[in-house]
């Protein structure tokens, strides 16, 4: 039997108001936040903060959920293999795009696969030397490493993550060869660091300051394009003469890219209304990080370009995951 033509119009008309409906009143029940790290770390941290004033605004609350394992994959296929509705919520981590540059059979692909809700947070590296190196600047340290080809070294927090890459980056760019050593973790680092065994890391504000204020490391360069306000003293990587080298670490929500769309945008304006609240930066501050918010679009844009970019240092540095 077949419908009248009102009939059916009046049918799609309902489904696309249900949709709607149900869009604007998302969520109608809690939200989780998977975190694909362990808990105490700077995404585990920088979600809670999220998570916490977005269940304030919501009336819902947002459940940070803690699923490290596999670099991340564990939580990620978990995120991916949930319902597409908006109540699974990913925070990710530079990792993210370089997983699809270091694991060429991965199950999914990030810029695929998954959409940017919004970027929330980042932070940017210093390039930092013992005090023992006798170099002040990049222009000093690259000298010496090209006067001493493969006899310095630098420290990185695993094969694959975001300093290791960004220093092989940096390599390629300043055309010097310097050894990777990986370390389990930063302190190890800096222990080497100021001992003197280690000749250069790229490692947090939080992690050098102290150290840095009693001159016992040297920060060379911020690997932004320009100089951080809390260190108006050091020079950005753009200042040194490499601006191709500029690297961050940068924090985000991305979601089953199934997700309607409205329900994306409801998440990406609180991702947006948080970053933008007068006490956030100095909460992202005293956790090491400083907000920076990108939208959906941007967001992806973003993801897209670091693929593009950790691809090409994966295969011409021969890097090939633990």
């Amino acid at each position: 039997m077949r419908l009248p033509l009102w009939s059916l119009f009046a049918a799609l008309t309902a489904c696309l108001l249900a949709g709607a409906a149900d869009a604007q009143s998302y969520p109608v029940r809690a939200v989780r936040m998977v975190v694909p790290f362990g808990a105490g770390g700077v995404t585990d941290v920088l979600a809670r903060i999220l998570a916490e004033r977005m269940s304030v605004s919501w009336g819902q609350p947002v459940v940070v959920e803690a699923r490290p394992g596999g670099n991340t994959m564990i939580g990620t296929e978990l995120v991916l293999n949930a319902p597409p509705d908006g109540y699974s919520l990913l925070m990710v981590a530079q990792t993210h795009a370089a997983n699809a540059a270091l694991y060429p059979d991965l199950r999914w692909d990030p810029a695929r696969d998954f959409t940017g809700a919004g970027l929330f947070a980042r932070t940017v590296p210093f390039f930092v030397v013992p005090i023992s190196l006798p170099v002040k600047n990049m222009a000093e340290f690259v000298a010496l490493a090209k006067s001493k080809p493969g006899q310095l070294d630098y420290g990185h927090s695993g094969l694959g993550s975001p300093p290791h890459l960004s220093v092989e980056l940096f390599k390629r760019i300043a055309g010097i060869d310097l050894q990777g050593v990986p370390y389990k973790g930063n302190a190890t680092i800096m222990t080497d660091l100021l001992s003197g065994r280690l000749s250069a890391a790229l490692l947090s504000a939080v992690s050098t300051t102290s150290h840095a204020k009693a001159g016992k490391i040297r920060q060379l360069a911020v690997m932004d394009g320009k100089r951080a306000t809390a260190f108006p003293d050091v020079p950005s990587i753009v200042e040194a003469g490499y601006p191709e080298a500029q690297t961050q670490s940068w924090f985000g929500v991305v979601m089953n890219a199934k997700t309607p769309r409205d329900v994306v945008k409801r998440v990406t304006d609180e991702i947006e209304k948080a970053a933008k609240a007068p006490d956030m930066f100095e909460r992202l501050e005293k956790a090491g990080a400083e907000v920076s918010f990108l939208n959906s679009q941007e967001f992806d844009a973003l993801i897209r370009k670091d693929i593009a970019t950790w691809t090409r240092v994966v295969r011409e540095a021969g890097i090939k995951p633990e």
